[in-house]
């Protein structure tokens, strides 16, 4: 097949990320991929690092007849057979431009976003889009409720996928992370990934840290990520006085190294769009405590591979996290389980597999 990806986002975020890992795997399967970015944007810095050809756009308004007519013309000349696009107004502007060169057009939906309630809303799902990718049971119930209109079975839930293999448990590693980052052997260490922002809630477990450290003195807290959330991270940590066991990271490009540090990984947000730093978590063969929230539920089943939790209630966070750290065999058994099901349910290989034969599916026969 020849598929158009499509973004209009400058910013590198999860859509992004599921977007170019999916053009680069199709790629290697055989089919001939592109992208159309917005100018500038990091999604079309990385396609263009990893060999793919890109079409940079400036996108204003959604209604825009001279984008639209680059979007017919880009899949008319490169006979494109699917457009796949993770924004809404992609889809009002090259939707119906694609259809017009004889493509599906399939838009994914990467979070709880309700679908719009304006006539345009309606008529690009109902009329332009031949179906849509949910990233889970939570983001599809979300669009149905927003949009009764909107037929059930025009949405396939694909989980999001990683490379497994990449997070395989590596005790000589784990050794090397925890002495550069000055943790003793025998130290408990908490883990935390994401941007630094009141959404992803880190002030819940630094709240909580003067507890933690009456039974766990020598506790360590990493959380990698930055945002506007630092400073009061670090206030919250002198005004309690546990700044020696808090360390903020900043971004790190090398989390999967970084996860085997640690110990437990804790994911306190608020909502969340899929997680992929929890399963990544998994992965690393790491127990997991995660907000009982969005579509997280269908990641961690509680007492299975980790525990679920209020995001709002800090205690309970503190006496689940305590009994983990205690209890090193279940933090075990919990972490075997967490590799054995990311392996199963969240491969890359998987969700190409699904995608592949998704987008196959919904190829129209050719005009040209």
């Amino acid at each position: 097949m020849r598929i158009l990806f499509s973004s209009c986002l400058t910013e590198w975020g999860g859509g992004e990320h599921w977007m170019l890992g999916a053009a680069l795997g199709l790629r290697d399967r055989g089919h001939a991929i592109r992208l159309a970015c917005a100018e500038g944007s990091e999604l079309g810095r990385r396609a263009r690092l990893a060999g793919l050809p890109v079409d940079e756009l400036r996108f204003h308004g959604d209604l825009d007849p001279a984008l639209s007519w680059r979007y017919w013309r880009i899949c008319r000349r490169h006979r494109i057979d699917l457009l796949c696009l993770n924004m809404d107004k992609v889809l009002r502007v090259a939707g119906p431009a694609a259809r017009l060169a004889g493509a599906a057009v399939v838009p994914r939906r990467g979070s709880e976003s309700p679908v719009g309630s304006k006539p345009s809303h309606k008529f690009v799902y109902l009329k332009i889009a031949d179906g849509v990718i949910a990233n889970s049971r939570a983001t599809r119930r979300t669009m149905l409720d927003s949009a009764p209109w909107l037929p059930p079975e025009k949405i396939r839930v694909i989980y999001n996928g990683i490379d497994v293999d990449r997070y395989a448990p590596d005790p000589d590693l784990r050794a090397e992370v925890r002495a550069e980052m000055g943790a003793a052997p025998g130290a408990p260490v908490l883990g935390m990934v994401g941007e630094l922002t009141s959404r992803k809630n880190h002030r819940l477990i630094v709240e909580q840290l003067p507890a933690l450290l009456e039974d766990h003195p020598d506790l360590q807290v990493w959380i990698a990520g930055e945002g506007p959330e630092r400073e009061p991270l670090e206030r919250s940590a002198r005004e309690s006085g546990v700044t020696g066991a808090l360390k903020l990271l900043g971004f790190r490009a090398d989390v999967p190294r970084l996860l085997q540090g640690i110990d437990l990984f804790c994911h306190p947000a608020y909502r969340e769009g899929f997680g992929y730093v929890i399963v990544e978590a998994m992965a690393a063969g790491r127990p997991v405590v995660v907000s009982n929230t969005s579509n997280l539920p269908e990641l961690v089943t509680d007492d299975e591979v980790g525990y679920l939790r209020d995001p709002n209630q800090g205690v309970d966070w503190t006496e689940i996290i305590g009994m983990m750290l205690a209890n090193r065999s279940l933090a075990d058994r919990l972490g075997r389980e967490g590799r054995r099901r990311a392996a199963e349910r969240f491969a890359f290989s998987r969700m190409l597999d699904e995608v592949d034969d998704y987008f196959s599916s919904l190829k129209k026969p050719s005009i040209i």
